[in-house]
């Protein structure tokens, strides 16, 4: 017999969502420093994140927060750096960097039984970094090499360019990086900023996987340092964009440009925790956030303009961003732009139908929950969640506009009003780069 119903609504269905696992346990070391971890015992690997609020954010001269995150594990006061990989490639430990606007992270990877050699090492890589000079010169050459490629690209331009308009060039998000800042950065520079903003007894520790009470009696021996310092989280000036309204598209010559990049979008005058905020999510969902999408469908479907599109929303510590991204072939930029538009004008005056809502909902569930489908997922949600200064309100926030009984549920007319009252074209920064 088959039933009427359909299973994917109800297996997707908010209520029904464990969401439990989304918090970490928390351990206090003997300095007062808080362990947050995520536990599942059914394998026997651990990831231990090292989060410093040390972005380039904090940085005096560009790159500079780059430079100290990348070159953290190429040298200490007693292993070089070739000591150091031989000694992860030998038990299979992986260890990655990351440097964002606000947050830098060293992540590393390791079986549970290597995990009373790992941490002498990884507490050496952070607390003894040497920072060789013919490392930081290696890093430098491959750096400028990078920047000068990524140069050529336009969809390295049209993002630089889109966040230079939004925020402003005095705003650590509006401004990056050319290849000459190379010139004026030291390694003393590096080492500074290390010294200043990277030290263990005020980071924020996160390990998931096998996590065991020995193996968190274990870490506290090793990584418990100085008093821990609970520092203000950084708050980021207010933007100051390049202007108020953006009548036209602003075009950017690339003429050895193969395709165009375009970028439309805007900051959004919501706080993360504001209801309206998860609504406007439904929304970009709607516009551009999974295959079957409006844009999708308009430009790359029906028209052949592109291979694909999508928007997103970004969370950027006390600000939020909007953005609808696509390359197209450099002939079709223009009325690409004008359809991207047009979409957004067909969804503010002709609301959605339910069965369409009903599928962007299920989307964006399903898409939550493979976001957070294993330990590891879940230690990186959280980090993300203090990376961007956000809590638990967010994700309640969001499953609560996806209820059908809630009161915050979006409804197609709110869907049309929100696209009528916060993506009007004046009111979108819109960007073509490429030829013209």
């Amino acid at each position: 017999m088959v039933s009427d119903k359909n299973p994917v609504s109800e297996a997707l269905a908010p209520s029904d969502i464990d969401r439990s696992g989304l918090k970490p346990e928390k351990y206090m070391m003997k300095n007062g420093q808080p362990i947050y971890y995520f536990v599942d015992n059914h394998f026997d690997l651990i990831r231990i994140d090292i989060v410093f609020e040390a972005g380039s954010a904090k940085q005096s001269k560009k790159l500079q927060a780059f430079m100290a995150t990348k070159l953290l594990t190429e040298g200490t006061r007693h292993h070089t750096a070739t000591e150091i990989a031989d000694f992860m490639d030998y038990r299979g430990i992986i260890a990655e960097t990351k440097c964002e606007v606000v947050g830098s992270t060293l992540t590393v990877y390791t079986h549970s039984r290597h995990i009373g050699e790992l941490l002498p090492m990884l507490r050496e890589i952070i607390t003894e970094p040497i920072y060789p000079q013919n490392e930081f010169d290696i890093l430098v050459s491959k750096r400028r090499q990078k920047l000068q490629t990524k140069f050529q690209e336009t969809s390295y331009v049209a993002r630089n360019l889109f966040y230079e308009n939004l925020y402003g060039t005095d705003h650590p998000i509006g401004r990056y990086a050319l290849p000459q800042d190379l010139d004026l950065l030291s390694i003393n520079d590096v080492r500074l900023f290390n010294s200043k903003y990277m030290k263990l007894n005020e980071a924020t520790i996160i390990i998931s996987g096998n996590v065991t009470d020995d193996i968190l009696r274990i870490v506290d021996d090793c990584l418990s340092t100085d008093c821990y310092i609970e520092h203000e989280r950084l708050v980021l000036p207010t933007p100051e964009p390049l202007a108020t309204s953006f009548p036209s598209v602003i075009k950017v010559p690339m003429p050895n440009a193969v395709q165009n990049t375009l970028r439309v979008g805007r900051l959004l005058p919501f706080a993360w925790n504001d209801i309206e905020y998860a609504q406007f999510k439904v929304l970009s969902t709607l516009l551009g956030g999974y295959f079957g999408s409006r844009l999708m469908s308009s430009l790359r479907e029906e028209k052949g303009y592109t291979y694909g599109i999508y928007s997103i929303t970004s969370e950027n510590r006390g600000t939020l961003v909007f953005s609808i991204i696509t390359d197209v072939a450099a002939d079709k930029a223009d009325v690409a732009m004008d359809e991207i538009l047009n979409v957004i004008d067909r969804v503010a005056n002709e609301p959605v139908s339910a069965d369409e809502l009903h599928v962007v909902r299920n989307c964006m569930i399903g898409d939550f929950l493979r976001s957070v489908d294993g330990v590891f997922e879940r230690g990186e949600h959280f980090g993300q969640m203090i990376e961007s200064g956000m809590d638990e309100t967010f994700t309640d926030n969001y499953f609560a506009v996806l209820s059908d009984n809630s009161p915050y549920a979006v409804t197609p007319e709110r869907l049309s009003e929100l696209a009528r009252t916060l993506l009007r074209p004046d009111d979108l920064v819109k960007l073509s780069v490429g030829s013209h």
